[in-house]
């Protein structure tokens, strides 16, 4: 990964909005760590049900690339992951602001990797959900990650 926080943040937001659905639900990355990713995602009108509530669909959106990027984030500098199977509980509450993501890639064995991740109301702090998860992982054959891939200071030096 890049070595300053700030640019790393700014590399892997970048990739994310590479993505049309995190660009439409518009995600944001605010914090990443080693293995550790945190997103938010603001409650649109357009993105809730006929009561007002979050729609399930853009929470497991969220949760699902906050534990992808979790992931990437690794020290074992993934190249690329893939979703194989997210177990989700949703505990029935609704956000009205910002939801904010929070993932860990806890283990990584061979090329699968194992996540865990939680959903909450920004401002309430309530819990919206739950989730845990095993993705692919594939290795580059530089041994460059993702995030120094799509860095375009790292791939000048």
């Amino acid at each position: 990964m890049p070595s300053d926080q700030s640019d790393t943040l700014h590399v892997a937001q970048s990739f994310i909005t590479q993505l049309s659905y995190a660009a439409a639900l518009q995600m944001n990355i605010v914090a990443l760590g080693s293995g550790t990713a945190a997103m938010t995602m603001r409650v649109l009108p357009d993105l809730c049900d006929a009561v007002g509530a979050l729609h399930e669909g853009a929470l497991t959106a969220l949760m699902d690339t906050c534990a992808g990027t979790a992931v990437v984030a690794h020290d074992s500098k993934p190249l690329a992951t893939a979703t194989l199977d997210l177990r989700l509980d949703v505990m029935g509450q609704s956000a009205k602001g910002t939801v904010l993501a929070k993932a860990e890639c806890y283990a990584i064995r061979g090329n699968v990797a194992f996540v865990t991740v939680a959903a909450t109301d920004q401002e309430t702090g309530a819990l919206l959900a739950k989730a845990s998860g095993s993705f692919t992982v594939e290795y580059g054959p530089e041994g460059k990650g993702v995030l120094e891939m799509v860095n375009p200071q790292k791939r000048q030096g």
